[in-house]
């Protein structure tokens, strides 16, 4: 639609027309006259960075430099122009001339083709040396600056993250580099992770280091501060996952402070899948009502485990290879369309015979119970109070009712899959 919008000018329009297709628009008409389109994610990135470089300089002052640049470019050439006329055999003859002397003069290049054969004209020149000298000293420290900036607010963490379906790591422990290799583990997505605790800066560069080839971006900052989510791009995340923190120095984490990250999360995107970690299960509770979509209790499983390597020998060891990253382990994936409808026992016998895929599970995540379900079609008053009331909230669901995850372990085979169930199972192994 873009590119149908813009025409180039009719060719009678005199100067205006000319300096239309000039530069480098003509080249983006012709690439459009072939049917070329810049895609949309390139020009909405090109927007941002440029909109994001210009504030950087306009902060360093960047704008007045350049035009004072060009004042003392258009002062100069003038004043040169009109006293080299003065002159015998001036070699300097028209304003083009006076203009281009002026440049090469300002940018301390000197071609020599064209000089001042007059007092004045030398002097001007003079004070075109040392007024370039400084504003091109001046300019280019002015770059250099907004680049060094940016990379100490990189290192620092203080930058703002522009990621988009991104998933946030909030908090840090001992486990949190096996949660990152666990992100980074599927094959068929590469996942963009921001990080956000208050890690020493030693630590997080070592961290993002060691992860330097993947999408691994850090901001720094108490994670239950909106300000600091906000910095990370809460709004735009898809996922956040909330660590039992101890980043903040010696103190161990705490269910309180991981609630309160929760609650922090949830206010800023209602609809943001989060998966919190708590060290006590009597704080699931807690996690719940502030909004925690999924919790792992730490330990949760220590003493079936310990248990079973002493009364079920192998028990441990299976449960172990299932959870590894070893290439066997426990993965999810959709359920074929030509299977929706039928029985589980023919899925089952399927993917086993062709491709030697164990099902062990039926997960459906339901969706939860929105406010229209309960409303009457012809609004009364009170409906549409009710109504306006969740809009200006930003919410669709009811609150505790946003929907969950069923799971069936090993369903019968009489069950019938549903277009919104996924499979849960085993590859064949090597």
């Amino acid at each position: 639609m873009i590119g149908k919008a813009i025409h180039a000018p009719p060719a009678n329009k005199g100067k205006t027309s000319r300096a239309a297709h000039a530069g480098p628009g003509r080249v983006v008409r012709a690439l459009r006259a072939v049917g070329w389109k810049p895609p949309l994610a390139g020009r909405r990135w090109l927007a941002r960075a440029t909109r994001r470089s210009w504030q950087a300089l306009e902060r360093e002052n960047a704008p007045r430099i350049a035009a004072l640049s060009i004042v003392l470019l258009l002062v100069g050439s003038i004043a040169i122009h009109l006293v080299e006329q003065t002159g015998e055999q001036p070699s300097i003859t028209s304003f083009g001339d006076a203009l281009w002397y002026t440049i090469v003069t300002m940018t301390t290049v000197g071609y020599g083709d064209l000089v001042p054969t007059t007092a004045a004209g030398r002097a001007v020149g003079a004070l075109l040396m040392l007024g370039g000298m400084s504003l091109l000293s001046v300019f280019t420290a002015t770059i250099a600056s907004v680049l060094v900036a940016q990379r100490i607010k990189e290192g620092w963490g203080l930058e703002t993250i522009k990621m988009r379906n991104h998933v946030l790591v909030c908090g840090w422990n001992e486990h949190a580099e096996r949660v990152l290799e666990g992100l980074f583990a599927a094959p068929e997505r590469r996942e963009q992770v921001v990080l956000v605790n208050e890690l020493a800066e030693e630590a997080a560069n070592e961290i993002l280091l060691r992860y330097h080839d993947l999408d691994v971006r850090y901001v720094h900052g108490d994670p239950a501060h909106e300000a600091v989510l906000a910095r990370a791009n809460v709004h735009q995340a898809r996922a956040a996952i909330v660590l039992t923190d101890t980043s903040r120095g010696s103190a161990p984490g705490s269910d309180e402070r991981t609630t309160l990250v929760t609650l922090a999360l949830k206010s800023l995107k209602p609809d943001l899948k989060v998966t919190a970690e708590a060290i006590d299960l009597k704080s699931e509770t807690h996690l719940r009502r502030a909004g925690a979509d999924d919790i792992v209790i730490s330990g949760e499983f220590n003493g079936f485990l310990l248990s079973s390597a002493t009364l079920a020998p192998g028990i441990s060891q299976v449960v172990r290879q299932l959870l590894s990253r070893s290439g066997n382990e426990l993965c999810r994936e959709s359920i074929p369309l030509e299977f929706v409808g039928r029985t589980f026992g023919e899925l089952f016998q399927a993917l086993r015979s062709r491709h030697g895929f164990l099902i062990l599970a039926i997960v459906t995540e339901r969706k939860g119970l929105a406010l229209d379900d309960l409303l009457t079609d012809d609004y009364s008053l009170v409906d549409l109070f009710i109504k306006q009331q969740f809009v200006e909230a930003g919410r669709e669901y009811l609150r505790f009712e946003e929907g969950g995850i069923r799971v069936l372990l090993n369903p019968p085979d009489a069950y019938v899959i549903d277009r919104d169930d996924t499979m849960i199972g085993l590859p064949r192994g090597a």
